[in-house]
């Protein structure tokens, strides 16, 4: 187990006890604006649902949510059947009958013991129907032969029209803190190991249903289909989104005030998630990324292991999941709030080149045309291809963070993508990445995660505000926790 520094043990330990200090109050973190998270609403689900039957036009539609976890972890439902149903419970199915506009979700049998355990669960039946919107809810199970399941796609594969064909997501399935090229990679290692040799659960689906109806239907893939629909964002989807943006902001600005030398990476990380959470997170887009000094060239760093020097460059890259959907914002900073010459160059270099692509983000631009823009300017800085400058600006953004393209080569009004460029001076031991959440508009676009500064002398003016970690105010409660009050009044 690895240990916190005292610096920070003492500033929890002080949070702890604040409430026994007479006359004296924590320092209240920073708040978002609207601190309840957006709900995307059962309307949302059901046009969805309308419009991806619409796309497909014929056959029936086969969904398959998550399973229940495989160890002692929270539930967090798989992200396309989130998309179209809202359902947050494990074990669920989804049918879609294009050609009538039939839609049937099945949900497992109530098992009073299993509530008592894990809590109460979607229920068939009104009370299902009055939850989710869906027009019927059904009690059934995969697990044994003869299920209402089976009987129900054997009728609705009467009932689709001329075109017997049976819909799925052939793509591996994702669930939080997973995206579409991260899971496709997994199992593609996974095939090709001749000790495994395992498909995804998306393969064994299809398998199963080509055993049992391939005689009557022909077995389709709606990934295409359905990964253009989640590349342009909704209203409803935008406003939730731009609220996951700020909770994201304000967890990374609680780290930079709180970095002082002498903790380890992982305890910026820390407070950026108990940010989160108390702001509606559920679970994390990915796996946090704390890089400082050498750790910030390594891209996607996870150990978050190093103890921080003063002085030392941290490239800090970590957001929320929040009701099905995650930011990803990045931003570099200084331990101990000071840059250092050559330190403030870099990330100024960086946001230089970020603001020149963002100004350049409109519908009809291609990520290659972005991609050329930042390596232009940081070219002509004295950056070089394959050595500083190792990755693209962009990537699609919504419920994975890696989100899908749905095949667009160019920009169009509603996608949600990042702009990211990085620059690595491995030699000198420090790094920059500096990214935020953008939004492309009808004329341009609009950047949804400024609530945390990016600039060199800004993020220098953050790091002496009184953060999360900052001691109670008043005099005495310090020196009785051996604490020693730093600078901004931190520990």
């Amino acid at each position: 187990m690895t240990q916190c520094s005292t610096a920070t043990l003492a500033a929890l330990c002080a949070l702890l006890a604040a409430p026994a200090l007479a006359g004296q109050q924590a320092a209240s973190p920073t708040k978002v604006a609207g601190a309840r998270p957006p709900e995307l609403g059962k309307e949302f689900h059901a046009g969805r649902r309308k419009q991806l039957m619409k796309e497909i036009g014929g056959g029936v539609i086969l969904l398959r949510g998550g399973p229940e976890t495989r160890s002692n972890t929270p539930f967090v439902q798989e992200h396309n059947f989130y998309y179209l149903t809202g359902v947050r419970d494990p074990g669920c199915e989804l049918l879609l009958i294009p050609a009538t506009g039939e839609e049937i979700l099945f949900v497992p049998p109530y098992n009073r013991m299993k509530a008592q355990w894990d809590g109460d669960t979607l229920r068939a039946g009104e009370e299902g129907v009055e939850r989710t919107g869906i027009a019927r809810v059904e009690a059934s199970t995969t697990m044994q032969e003869g299920s209402t399941w089976f009987a129900e796609v054997a009728k609705a594969l009467e009932r689709c029209g001329d075109r017997k064909e049976l819909w799925i997501v052939e793509a591996p399935e994702e669930h939080s803190a997973s995206s579409p090229d991260y899971t496709g990679g997994y199992v593609r290692r996974q095939k090709r190991d001749l000790l495994d040799g395992r498909g995804d659960r998306a393969d064994a689906f299809k398998a199963a249903l080509e055993r049992r109806f391939g005689e009557q239907a022909e077995v389709k893939d709606l990934t295409r289909t359905l990964y253009a629909m989640r590349t342009i964002k909704t209203p409803e989807e935008v406003q939730l989104l731009g609220y996951t943006a700020r909770v994201a902001c304000t967890g990374i600005a609680e780290a930079i005030k709180a970095a002082e030398e002498g903790q380890q990476e992982h305890e910026l990380a820390s407070i950026a998630d108990y940010t989160f959470r108390r702001h509606g997170a559920q679970a994390i887009g990915y796996s946090p990324i704390v890089g400082s000094g050498p750790n910030g060239c390594v891209l996607h760093y996870w150990r978050n292991d190093r103890v921080m020097k003063d002085g030392d460059l941290v490239v800090m890259d970590f957001a929320p999941e929040i009701n099905g959907y995650t930011a990803d914002v990045t931003r570099t900073f200084p331990v101990g709030g000071k840059f250092t010459k050559a330190g403030r160059k870099l990330v100024q270099d960086v946001w230089d080149a970020q603001q020149a692509i963002i100004a350049a983000v409109k519908p009809g631009a291609s990520f290659g045309d972005l991609s050329r823009i930042g390596s232009q300017l940081l070219v002509e800085r004295g950056y070089k291809p394959g050595v500083h400058i190792l990755h693209g600006p962009c990537h699609h953004l919504g419920m994975a963070v890696h989100d899908p393209s749905g095949g667009a080569r160019r920009l169009e009004a509603g996608m949600y993508i990042t702009v990211e460029p990085g620059a690595y001076l491995v030699e000198e031991g420090m790094g920059c990445r500096i990214e935020d959440c953008v939004l492309v508009t009808e004329d341009g676009c609009e950047v949804l995660s400024k609530g945390c500064p990016s600039h060199p002398d800004e993020i220098e003016k953050l790091a002496r505000e009184k953060g999360l970690t900052a001691p109670p105010t008043g005099a005495g409660g310090l020196d009785k926790l051996g604490g020693k009050a730093g600078r901004g009044g931190r520990l």
